[in-house]
């Protein structure tokens, strides 16, 4: 039972990330081209290769050993010092040789191509298969809570909250858990009747540092609804923006360390997500895959060294003051960020098994 997990896991891990990391590194690929600078090899995974093969650009294509994450090998360094290098010292398709805004153009088109993948994949799963849809109807009223008190009953569809229209389960969720004890008016069909009431959601401590507001209901079964591609790409757009303030919004809750460790996902929850969206079917492991390919794009622009974000900063140093950081101090900021993602990556891991 263990190995038939751990094997359906690996394998979903690799299904679901080593198309986005081929995706990310094509961005920087064919940005590169475009920008006139020399590929010299464009690696799925890290250190010694397992097989590959060099096409007509004499660009070296490889799966190597370890498959966490990826890189595209340009002609000459990352990094441009002050006085340290000399740009003549380079050819002309080197890296260092474009001009800073081709620079910008490779680095930042990794990071895009997540993005765009992930808003791509939304929307075809959206017109192809549907999308799953929670009506903001009541399901059940919890015994005793704000809900039955105000006289809502099972049936009741919430029209909108403060005059603000409803149009999912989900709004209304995020209303009611961001005004504890604060009243709300709400618009309520039933019966082909339009009526009114208020009600006070209860404050309910989820941690030492939040309350939120419950009056206590549930939601009807998702209905799972197929959208026409200007709705598809619509809504498709809009959740993207949606995860992606969210996902912002995660990433402040870490560093203010108002976050859950049970929440933070590293490399072994992302293997048993995977694992579960392989076993739950095409349209589980697409979805996955577009949620992550945001992510990816996302993580990889915070200005970090050694993250495409990292680089951004650096090359908007040199675009403000008119010339670079020196090559020590830029060296001295890559170490670092190396540093900060492995141990970032141990404690992710270390959350991931419980410790």
């Amino acid at each position: 039972m263990f190995e038939s997990n751990f094997l359906t896991s690996l394998v979903g891990f690799f299904i679901v990330l080593t198309p986005l990391i081929f995706i990310h590194e094509l961005g920087h690929y064919f940005a590169a081209i475009r920008s006139g600078v020399k590929v010299e090899s464009f690696s799925i995974g890290f250190g010694p290769e397992i097989f590959g093969y060099t096409d007509k650009k004499n660009t070296r294509w490889k799966f190597s050993f370890i498959p966490l994450g990826g890189y595209v090998k340009m002609k000459g360094e990352l990094i441009k010092g002050s006085k340290e290098i000399k740009n003549d010292s380079y050819d002309k398709d080197a890296f260092l040789q474009a001009n800073l805004f081709a620079r910008f153009f490779i680095v930042l088109s990794g990071p895009i191509a997540n993005l765009i993948l992930g808003i791509l994949l939304i929307v075809g799963l959206y017109f192809f298969s549907g999308r799953y849809v929670s009506p903001p109807i009541i399901n059940e009223v919890i015994q005793s809570k704000p809900a039955m008190q105000s006289g809502l009953i099972s049936g009741d569809k919430i029209l909108s909250v403060n005059n603000k229209k409803i149009n999912d389960f989900y709004e209304l969720k995020k209303i009611v858990e961001n005004n504890p004890n604060i009243n709300l008016s709400l618009e309520v069909l039933r019966n082909n009747n339009i009526f009114f009431l208020n009600i006070i959601p209860q404050g309910y401590n989820v941690d030492s540092q939040k309350i939120v507001g419950r009056i206590g209901i549930t939601a009807v079964q998702p209905q799972l609804k197929q959208l026409p591609i200007s709705d598809a790409l619509k809504l498709g757009l809009k959740d993207s923006i949606k995860m992606t303030l969210e996902w912002i919004q995660g990433l402040r809750s870490i560093f203010m360390f108002e976050v859950n460790k049970k929440d933070v996902m590293g490399p072994i929850g992302i293997a048993k997500i995977s694992g579960t969206s392989l076993d739950r079917g095409f349209a589980s492991i697409i979805f996955l895959m577009a949620i992550l390919s945001i992510n990816l794009g996302l993580i990889n622009l915070l200005p970090i060294p050694a993250l495409d974000g990292g680089y951004i900063m650096l090359f908007t140093y040199e675009l403000i003051f008119r010339k670079p950081i020196s090559g020590k101090i830029q060296m001295i900021l890559l170490k670092f960020g190396f540093l900060f993602l492995i141990s970032l990556m141990v404690l992710v891991t270390a959350f991931d098994l419980g410790l």
